[in-house]
């Protein structure tokens, strides 16, 4: 999310490269790392060692993520889109290395429908900790003045640089490798396939490309909206992220109970339109109303982790259900092609959104007229909520609730123990 909020900005105001083809630079990587994310989750499927299937591409992912993030977020000066193409692409090639194989390690840990929300919950809640940590770090760093993106930027990348080769290699130390059922290595083709005729879980992947398209709209538009909008400093916008994530961490126990009261399907869409319908309120909020504006953050903060968590969760029992049919017990391919459809989303959503804001008059480097702002405005803050409602037809009655998943589990137990007989 961070990045998504602060690079593309970084690179229209402060290294002066055009907005819509920043726009296209930004689809075209994001596209490419969507495509890589299948080949990694089938890979990491495929591995067998003494250290389990996720630990090692972890252990050799992270200092190649740590190097690749400098390059991507601090350039050198007069840089241009071949730079930025070539940089995002290595980033998302390492953050892929990195990302698929610790997505898929939660599901190996529990197959219980409640428990398996709340060990995706305990690590949701580490990541939105180090995004109130990152956001935090700034405004102490950079206090007294209203930073440039740049520096914002640095101080992101100095903590990551040190806090995730630590945080990484306690993980890889003190956390179990999980469990699952060897049903041989699958080729990507045989996976894919696979994937293909769960229709549940085709049907939680088109309903997540909608809410993760609204979001990648809103998230590419945001800072632009504070800046432009609101008339509020950077420095502004670091608190508001600041305590819309600590509003997230104070909900999430709520969220992983209502969740396995509600279902996590609907606690999803319930999270994913509240979050949106809630972005128009900041066209009531007055120019330099600092107050308002964070009232609003703290309110879209409360329902974001319905967001972050729900998603994982329902990815794991999407893949037991494929199982009944003879799928491969192989959560990293399910969970690279979830990444593929959040991602695509993401794209088409920086895509979408930085041009049609500059096509409708917007432009980051002028003072707006007010058919430039209403531009900004329509595209960040109205759109996202019409580009959600079809994820939320898809889902609101998802067929793998609880008892359903108790079913599964059920099936899935006799045909194991049929098979040690």
């Amino acid at each position: 999310m961070q990045l998504v909020v602060y690079v593309p900005p970084f690179y229209a105001a402060e290294m002066g490269l055009e907005i819509a083809a920043i726009g296209m630079v930004f689809f075209l990587a994001r596209g490419w790392d969507a495509v890589i994310d299948p080949v990694m989750g089938n890979l990491s499927d495929r591995t067998r060692t003494r250290w389990g299937r996720r630990k090692p591409w972890m252990a050799i992912g992270t200092p190649l993520l740590v190097a690749t993030l400098w390059l991507f977020c601090q350039p050198p000066e007069n840089v241009g889109l071949g730079y930025l193409a070539i940089s995002a692409f290595l980033f998302y090639v390492a953050m892929t290395a990195v990302d698929i194989p610790y997505m898929s390690w939660g599901p190996e840990l529990s197959r219980d429908y409640a428990i398996r929300t709340k060990v995706v919950g305990f690590r949701e809640a580490g990541g939105m900790l180090g995004t109130v940590l990152a956001t935090a770090l700034p405004l102490f760093f950079l206090a007294g003045r209203d930073p440039s993106l740049r520096e914002i930027l640095l101080v992101f990348v100095v903590a990551i640089s040190i806090l995730l080769p630590i945080t990484v290699a306690w993980a890889l130390w003190r956390t179990p490798q999980g469990s699952y059922i060897d049903t041989g290595r699958v080729t990507l083709r045989d996976a894919l396939s696979g994937v293909k005729g769960n229709k549940p879980f085709m049907r939680l992947a088109g309903g997540v490309f909608a809410f993760w398209l609204a979001g990648g709209v809103f998230n590419a538009l945001v800072l632009f909206m504070v800046q432009h909008t609101l008339q509020l400093p950077t420095s502004s916008f670091l608190w508001f992220v600041f305590s819309q994530y600590i509003a997230s961490i104070v909900m999430l126990p709520l969220a992983v109970k209502l969740g396995n009261r509600i279902g996590k399907h609907r606690a999803l869409v319930f999270g994913s339109l509240a979050f949106m319908g809630l972005a128009p309120l900041f066209l009531l909020v007055s120019p330099g109303d600092f107050q308002g504006a964070l009232m609003i953050f703290i309110a879209m903060g409360a329902v974001t982790s319905f967001i972050w968590v729900m998603p994982h969760a329902l990815v794991a029992d999407a893949v037991e259900f494929g199982m009944i049919s003879g799928g491969a017990d192989d959560p990293a391919i399910y969970m690279s092609v979830y990444y593929f459809m959040q991602k695509m989303a993401m794209a088409a959503g920086v895509g979408l959104a930085l041009p049609l804001a500059g096509v409708m008059g917007f432009d980051p480097m002028i003072s707006n007229s007010p058919a430039g702002l209403w531009g900004l405005n329509f595209s960040c803050l109205i759109l996202p909520l019409v580009l959600a409602l079809p994820g939320a037809v898809l889902l609101f009655n998802y067929p793998i609730d609880e008892r359903r998943h108790l079913i599964v589990r059920r099936w899935l137990s006799r045909r194991t123990d049929s098979k040690m007989l």
